[in-house]
């Protein structure tokens, strides 16, 4: 069973930012010391999909964002609500609460299938085509991942065209007051040498600030990059 490696409880626990950033690490260390575990985690199965698809970047934003505060408390919400987590400020009197939509760049089906391949071989080539062979659904689907090499140049478009496929999924859609979206995305090394955060600024502001986003802030989030931008006009 998927989820005897995690429990809702402890998943949805409230923590601060650095207490947070800590469980993930320990959990997901856990998980991998086993077969079994490496396989929920990489295949995403249960609350593991939850685990990295959402609490883990909400550690990375709460690092970036917070720091080390003991102020500030974070809770991931899973279930049907429009908002991913709850922030708790208690810098104010009384503490105020505000919300948190996350959503990642990412390929689609795509990465699930890296993900396999890395559960079955070991290793994988993260940004080489993955060449289907087979129809989704035709007793599983057949696959392969060359170890092809493309220009850093188009491996960063490509990221920059997900980022903007992310926040387009949200456009458009109404949530409640006080509700950031932060979108995490890879920022690998190759990222970060061919655009800086003037870059990444203009991109933003030239393709997403335009668009119909109903939140009070929007977050860039990558494992080493953190940029923030007000939509406060809009909410």
């Amino acid at each position: 069973m998927p989820n005897e490696f995690i429990s809702k409880n402890e998943l949805t626990q409230e923590r601060t930012p650095s207490e947070l950033r800590s469980w993930v690490i320990e959990k997901t260390g856990e998980m991998g010391s086993t077969q079994q575990g490496r396989r929920v985690l990489r295949l995403q199965n249960g609350l593991a999909k939850q685990l990295m698809e959402e609490v883990l970047p909400l550690a990375i934003f709460g690092k970036h964002k917070y720091g080390d505060t003991d102020q500030v408390l974070l809770q991931p919400v899973i279930g049907n609500q429009p908002y991913d987590a709850v922030v708790t400020d208690r810098t104010t009197d009384p503490p105020t609460e505000s919300f948190i939509e996350i959503t990642l760049s990412h390929e689609g089906r795509d990465n699930y299938l890296r993900r396999c391949q890395l559960l079955e071989k070991g290793y994988v080539f993260p940004y080489a085509p993955v060449i289907k062979t087979r129809a989704k659904g035709k007793i599983g689907q057949a696959f392969s991942i060359p170890p092809e090499a493309n220009s850093v140049e188009e491996r960063v478009e490509n990221e920059r065209k997900r980022i903007l496929a992310a926040a387009r999924r949200k456009e458009g859609k109404d949530y409640r007051p006080n509700t950031s979206l932060v979108i995490f995305f890879d920022d690998a090394r190759s990222f970060q040498e061919v655009i800086d955060n003037e870059r990444i600024d203009s991109f933003v502001t030239s393709n997403i600030l335009n668009l119909d986003l109903r939140f009070s802030t929007l977050y860039l989030v990558g494992w080493d990059v953190f940029r923030e931008y007000s939509l406060v006009k809009r909410v």
